[in-house]
């Protein structure tokens, strides 16, 4: 959650059409109107409401990483060459350019932020780290550990 967002007060009606659009977002209307026991337009309303208070951010279908070649799932655990807010900027600059970089927390602990890179292999994850991350005038340095095996993924919030 970034900073400035707040949460908002949901009703049980409103966490009844968040999961249902979580676990199916190519549903019509509808078919999750039906599933809801709502008429379709007060469920397109209600999502339509839902997304322009910012709970739902997105709707996108989830990709197999093994099946379009990006098997490789990478923790990188960074620390900062300072924490000026110019440095810490462009650390967040760089990531949010950086297409292999799924993801990106700031973290409390031993390193400043920690990252999660998906790559074709394990020589392309070197490439990234010795030609983006490590060089990087940002970066103090960085540690890694590729994941073996993935036992649990979920996108969805547990509502």
């Amino acid at each position: 959650m970034k900073q400035e967002d707040h949460p908002i007060a949901l009703s049980d009606s409103d966490i009844a059409v968040l999961r249902a659009v979580q676990e199916d977002a190519s549903a019509t209307a509808r078919e999750l109107a039906e599933r809801l026991g709502m008429s379709p337009s007060t469920l397109w309303r209600r999502v339509n409401e839902l997304e322009q208070a910012g709970a739902i951010e997105a709707r996108v279908a989830l990709l197999n990483p093994d099946k379009v070649g990006l098997p490789v799932c990478v923790f990188v655990f960074i620390n900062m060459v300072n924490h000026d807010k110019q440095t810490l900027s462009n650390f967040v600059r760089f990531v949010e350019e950086t297409a292999s970089i799924m993801e990106c927390f700031a973290v409390t602990g031993t390193h400043d932020y920690t990252l999660i890179i998906r790559a074709s292999s394990v020589g392309a994850f070197e490439q990234i780290l010795m030609e983006e991350i490590l060089p990087h005038a940002s970066v103090a340095s960085a540690s890694s550990q590729i994941a073996l095996r993935q036992h649990k993924y979920s996108t969805a919030l547990p509502l």
